[in-house]
């Protein structure tokens, strides 16, 4: 059995993604009798289009070998979403070079399920010798959906953050407070990102590591995200550096179909 990450409430080591991507899921197993109808409940006939979409990325994600799936429970979206602006006021204080970066830096905790709607589904997924994990996560932004204009400023808001780290913040430095440190010291980290573009949706590459010894404390992450029929959609994978690999590439574009093919 695999654990993923429970929900945190600080950024002490630049989680500001990861509090984004992996932070709500809870203990996770192989997809026994259980979590196949836990995703069959998912895709059933009287289920939301949100849940519907979340239930068919999560059904490609079991066919492609992430066969540990959990659901994020409501309790679960609610805590992050009552410590976000907490977050994203932590985030836009640390020390980055340049210093314009830091807004859009903090825009990356953001995510779909902090939408201003009623409709949003999560749901986690990781597989065996895989150090990572998978999500994804639906939300309706129009108010056929459930959402509001709210919801679509925020979808927009966090496109322009992306465009922003691609375009002027693909390549920084940000000092992070490292608990392993005596007084809890800082150090350099490196911060990369780069542009990805799918049949299906955008989204970013990004990868940190300490600058003076890149092979240690490595973080990669891989969003993709698309807008289609009222919803937003956001396919994401954190964790180790093979998710730089253009697999992971495929494996995201193909889980992202499967959510949009629901919705039409």
């Amino acid at each position: 059995m695999t654990t993923l990450g429970k929900v945190t409430q600080t950024l002490t080591v630049f989680s500001i993604a990861a509090l984004g991507l992996v932070g709500c899921a809870s203990d996770a197993g192989t997809a026994d009798d259980g979590q196949t109808h836990q995703v069959d409940s998912l895709l059933a006939t009287d289920a939301r289009p949100d849940q519907r979409a979340a239930g068919g990325a999560t059904a490609m994600a079991i066919e492609l070998g992430f066969d540990q799936v959990q659901p994020a429970s409501q309790e679960d979206i609610t805590s992050v979403r009552e410590s976000a602006a907490e977050r994203t006021d932590t985030a836009r204080q640390l020390n980055v070079e340049p210093a314009s970066c830091a807004a859009p830096i903090a825009e990356l905790d953001w995510s779909p399920i902090q939408a201003s709607s009623e409709s949003v589904t999560r749901v986690d997924f990781t597989r065996e010798n895989f150090a990572g994990a998978g999500s994804v996560e639906v939300a309706g932004i129009t108010e056929d959906t459930g959402g509001s204009a709210e919801a679509a400023d925020e979808v927009a808001a966090h496109h322009q953050a992306v465009e922003e780290i691609t375009t002027n913040c693909g390549d920084i430095t940000m000092m992070l407070a490292d608990a392993a440190e005596p007084d809890w010291a800082e150090i350099e980290y490196t911060f990369t990102a780069q542009a990805v573009e799918t049949e299906s949706g955008s989204g970013l590459l990004w990868q940190r590591y300490p600058t003076d010894d890149p092979e240690s404390q490595s973080t990669t992450a891989l969003t993709l995200m698309t807008e289609h029929e009222g919803h937003a959609i956001m396919v994401a994978f954190i964790g180790s550096q093979e998710i730089a690999d253009a697999e992971f590439t495929d494996i995201s574009e193909a889980i992202l179909a499967s959510a949009v093919a629901q919705l039409d």
